[in-house]
């Protein structure tokens, strides 16, 4: 019985593991950003190069667009 936990255990954690290994969604890799002097974040917009405040910026399926005109 315990052997069968633990093997059910191994494979359970296998899968977890394979499926990227978090239960919440990471941080997009790729994701420009530059700090200026305030300490606020920059943030690059995908269509047209702005750079804008990432409290400014829209954030769509991983990147970032400084306004909706830019959104795909």
């Amino acid at each position: 019985m315990l052997f069968k936990l633990i093997v059910v255990g191994a494979v359970l954690y296998g899968l977890y593991r394979l499926a990227g290994g978090t239960l919440l969604p990471k941080k997009p890799k790729n994701q420009p950003e530059e700090t200026n002097d305030d300490g606020d974040t920059l943030v690059e917009c995908k269509t047209c190069g702005t750079y804008v405040v990432k409290k400014e910026a829209l954030f769509y399926k991983g990147e970032w667009y400084c306004s909706r005109e830019c959104l795909p």
